[in-house]
């Protein structure tokens, strides 16, 4: 791992709250009530809520081949994750009562020969955790804004910078926003507050601040949804990149997608329809005759025409910065010219 990689880590870890990386543990174990694990909880936690110990236990069992005979009966959905551990594994448990419920099931945990941890301070210090992760790590990253309006083939944009090697950030994807990415749409299932903090800063800290972290952020508003102030601000003092593709091309990639997604322009439609600001009458009616006369391509490229681009003119505000342009989204012609446009940006050199 790079010095850089390394110090850079150092500034956000969960050694901070005197534990191990999340990914060290084979089982992580949110104590607390389904409502609040619901809301948010640790990357890759299993809700084993306290109040299951009151109406359901099992006798006393190894809890796997490899682990001692366990003193105290362990309930039987904390038995079930159990099972597949070996005795070296780590355990971590929290909870939101000062440790109170993480210990009742850290101690037939340990009576078991598992090793465990008990998240000092609970979610109260995990929170907090967070937001200070927040704070600091958007300053210490260095971002550049990928623009373009919704159903603009950013996703593929962001796919092939992946497999170049390059640091991406999207956005739109953690905020839910599938149906049409760049749009909040009543169809889709956006995270709490919490829990889109939380994958924020997942991402976030596993950056090399020694290169660049091409974001996508729709320019819709996250619908119930605020960036870290942190993170506003840097996104908003970065470079940009404008994505200029013409609307034939736009229409035909999200035709594509809603066919890899199983969705129908009637649905599409009746989607946009239910939103915040739907489109007018006339216009969902000129939709539905297109695609009932089997046009759908034009159908897509008047929605784009008609709705989303004057719709979505937060685009215009955002300072000018490089512009490229994609003539094509297909597979090939993306892939040539994001190679082109790295090349001019030495810190972003393709990897591999």
């Amino acid at each position: 791992m790079p010095a850089s990689l390394a110090s850079h880590g150092a500034l956000v870890h969960p050694h901070q709250m005197e534990i191990q990386d999340f990914n060290l543990y084979a089982l992580v174990i949110d104590a607390r009530r389904p409502e609040a694990y619901s809301d948010d909880h640790i990357p890759g936690a299993v809700n084993v809520p306290v109040v299951a110990a009151r109406s359901s236990t099992l006798p006393s069992q190894p809890a796997s081949p490899a682990v001692a005979e366990p003193a105290l009966a362990l309930p039987y959905e904390l038995a079930d994750h159990v099972k597949p551990l070996a005795s070296d594994d780590l355990v971590l448990v929290y909870c939101d009562r000062g440790g109170l419920d993480s210990e009742v099931w850290a101690r037939p945990l340990r009576a078991a020969g598992l090793r465990v941890d008990v998240l000092g301070g609970g979610w109260v210090n995990y929170r907090r955790w967070v937001d200070a992760g927040l704070t600091v790590l958007p300053r210490a990253l260095s971002f550049r804004h990928l623009i373009a309006p919704p159903v603009s083939g950013l996703c593929r944009v962001l796919g092939v910078l992946a497999q170049q090697g390059q640091q991406v950030l999207d956005i739109s994807e953690l905020a839910g926003q599938r149906f049409v990415p760049g749009l909040t749409l009543r169809c889709d299932s956006p995270p709490s507050q919490a829990a889109f903090e939380t994958q924020l800063l997942e991402r976030l800290r596993r950056f090399d601040p020694d290169l660049p972290v091409w974001v996508r952020l729709g320019p819709a508003p996250l619908d119930g949804l605020a960036l870290p102030p942190a993170l506003r601000e840097a996104i908003e003092r970065c470079e940009s990149v404008r994505l200029e593709v013409p609307l034939a091309e736009r229409a035909r990639a999200w035709f594509e997608r809603m066919q890899s997604m199983k969705t129908s322009l009637a649905a599409m439609i009746e989607a946009l329809g239910t939103s915040a600001l739907p489109p007018s009458p006339a216009h969902i009616q000129q939709w539905d005759s297109l695609g009932q006369a089997g046009h759908t391509l034009d159908a897509l490229a008047g929605i784009i025409d008609g709705y989303i681009d004057p719709t979505n003119t937060v685009c215009d505000a955002v300072p000018p910065g490089r512009v490229v342009r994609l003539p094509s989204l297909e597979t090939d012609a993306v892939v040539q010219t994001v190679r082109d446009w790295l090349s001019g940006e030495p810190s972003a050199a393709p990897v591999g």
